[in-house]
């Protein structure tokens, strides 16, 4: 077989990749759209998203100290959450699921709550992951965050790839990641 022949050969199978790829991306969407709850939370636009994330650090409610920059490297879901927020609570078992699933970290911020009642909150489900105190709302600000529950997942280069408002599955969070590593991430 000839040289040009064999390249011809690699163009088609690269461009039969690349079509998987994008039909693979498309088809974990339309399953991410097709399994979320109606109204229960939507995607959204913010002005953070595909820029590297604001910085979080800061006493945690339980206590110690902890820094977002700390799971660079690693697929983030930086969850605001707070004990007084109903939807906070059906969410939280579901962020359990994620954390166990070891596709990403979790890191939690406290809005506008005292530390006891949070580090009850997160005891009640199980949640193992920081939990960085934010009770005059100043790290939501920079978020852009209104009320909880909202989310951002991080990429593991530091760059927020989606805004979720409303209460999120671990379904939808796995989707979420496939859909980022399919696209790079």
């Amino acid at each position: 077989m000839s040289a040009p022949m064999a390249n011809a050969r690699t163009g088609s199978s690269g461009i039969k990749w690349f079509g998987g790829a994008i039909a693979a991306v498309l088809l974990a969407f339309s399953i991410f759209v097709a399994t979320r709850s109606p109204a229960s939370n939507a995607i959204e636009a913010s002005p953070i998203v595909e820029h590297v994330a604001p910085a979080i650090s800061g006493p945690t409610v339980a206590g110690g100290r902890f820094a977002l920059r700390s799971y660079r490297g690693k697929f983030v879901l930086v969850n605001f959450f707070a004990s007084w927020c109903a939807s906070c609570a059906i969410e939280e078992p579901q962020l359990v699921r994620f954390s166990k699933s070891g596709i990403g970290k979790v890191l939690a911020v406290d809005f506008q709550d005292e530390n006891g009642p949070a580090r009850v909150f997160l005891s009640r489900y199980g949640a193992s992951w920081p939990a960085v105190a934010d009770p005059n709302g100043q790290i939501a600000i920079k978020w852009g965050v209104s009320a909880p529950p909202e989310s951002f997942l991080i990429s593991p280069s530091g760059v927020v790839l989606t805004k979720i408002v409303g209460p999120v599955t671990a379904k939808e969070l796995r989707i979420l990641v496939q859909v980022a590593k399919a696209n790079g991430y």
